[in-house]
């Protein structure tokens, strides 16, 4: 994927004419298998504020969905999950990739 090849290319988000949540989960859940967390699950290109209520809403809840399938994969290996690392995962999917990669602070 483009995104591993190019450390100037960030994945980022769902382009808004594929808002259905199949095509969401389906997205991230590729993207999570192919990345891990070094992409942004989600933006607002929306137009208008209600259409970011909702569209965070439902996608808020696919991002947790797949990242515990995911959690639920790598513990059918074995291997324990800290807490710590479940938070760093969702800091660096909501926040912290971002400003890594325009490479400063908020």
């Amino acid at each position: 994927m483009l995104g591993r090849k190019f450390r100037n290319l960030m994945v980022f988000g769902c382009w808004w004419f594929m808002n259905n949540p199949v095509i969401i989960e389906d997205m991230t859940r590729m993207r999570m298998e192919m990345l891990g967390v070094s992409f942004i699950p989600q933006h607002s290109d929306a137009r208008v504020l209600e259409q970011v209520i909702y569209k965070w809403t439902h996608s808020r809840a696919i991002i947790a969905k797949v990242l515990i399938d995911k959690y639920a994969d790598v513990m059918a290996t074995g291997w324990q999950i800290e807490q710590a690392e479940v938070e760093r995962d969702v800091a660096d999917l909501l926040h912290d990739n971002f400003w890594r990669f325009v490479g400063k602070q908020p």
